[in-house]
């Protein structure tokens, strides 16, 4: 008989990246019925398994090596969690990565699993820009990506990563159907108050409690003023001074502080240029690269996603 290991989540958030993630993570932290870790995208059920001889490119290994892939360590993010709250943790990267669902299950297979989905050229176009404020861009010209031997193709988070329905599948087959949540980006947009009520619900947790939505987080673009940035950016020197100086309550307490959190995303926000998103080609995105994989993902998980392709 297996040992019962203390300490693993009972529930994830696996994706999709720029799609509200972060929005979820930050929102869900409120409830004082759950307990999310701290460390954002540990990443530990799709890198367990790997070593670091197992990749050669440069993104890859730091992507590695900012993760937790030792058991022991994994479960100390959620040593702070109270008894009777629900563990969380949100990482991104499960919805791709190859072995995530099977060591998940092997884990946890009552886990309850939460996934928001965007419309995959705007995800994309997000992630772009995204790459943009953290001086990553992956190419110069956003329609490379149409390219598939360059990276684009190659890298899992760039237009891979919209490829929903390859991926949920797997999940799909290996969890019952309940205990799957799937939400869109737009409804975290236009209905943000019902989608919580929904999540709370899910996770069987006091569904009246209304988190403070005040704050939006994370949003991508290019920087307008890198001494600006450089200063009160997220890699600023005052939020790297903040983290190394401060004991973690402090921490804690400030990132709980809405008021405070609202002031320095504004400022951030401000600080980003945001170039729209052109429809033609937004359409020629989605009709030559994601039609198909759509139409799959409506029948998978039981929607009209008809809005994002006609």
């Amino acid at each position: 008989m297996e040992k019962k290991i203390n300490n693993l989540p009972d529930f994830l958030i696996i994706g999709a990246g720029k799609s509200g993630t972060t929005s979820l993570d930050n929102y869900l932290k409120q409830h004082p019925q759950i307990f999310i870790s701290e460390r954002k995208e540990p990443n530990f059920f799709g890198y367990e398994l790997n070593q670091l001889s197992d990749f050669s490119v440069k993104s890859e290994i730091d992507h590695y090596k900012g993760s937790v892939t030792n058991l022991e360590e994994y479960l100390k993010l959620f040593s702070s969690s109270q008894p009777g709250q629900l563990k969380g943790e949100t990482s991104n990267t499960y919805m791709y990565h190859t072995t995530a669902a099977e060591r998940i299950y092997h884990y946890n297979p009552n886990i309850k699993l939460i996934a928001i989905l965007r419309q995959p050229a705007e995800r994309l176009y997000s992630r772009f820009l995204h790459l943009a404020r953290e001086n990553e861009l992956p190419s110069e010209n956003f329609s490379d990506c149409f390219d598939k031997s360059s990276i684009w193709w190659w890298r899992n988070d760039l237009v891979k990563e919209g490829m929903y329905a390859q991926y949920l599948t797997k999940y799909y087959k290996l969890f019952d159907q309940n205990q799957i949540k799937i939400f869109l980006f737009e409804d975290l947009k236009s209905h943000p108050e019902k989608l919580f009520k929904d999540i709370f619900e899910f996770l069987n947790v006091d569904s009246s409690f209304e988190p403070n939505l005040s704050v939006e987080y994370n949003q991508s673009g290019f920087i307008k003023n890198k001494k600006i940035d450089a200063i009160f950016g997220a890699k600023g020197i005052i939020n790297r001074g903040v983290k190394l100086l401060l004991p973690r309550k402090t921490l804690t307490a400030l990132k709980n502080n809405h008021k405070l959190q609202k002031k320095i995303q504004t400022l951030r926000n401000r600080n980003l240029h945001k170039p729209k998103f052109d429809n033609n080609l937004k359409n020629k995105i989605t009709n030559e690269i994601y039609l198909e994989d759509i139409k799959q993902l409506e029948k998978l998980i039981k929607r009209d996603l008809s809005h994002w392709y006609l």
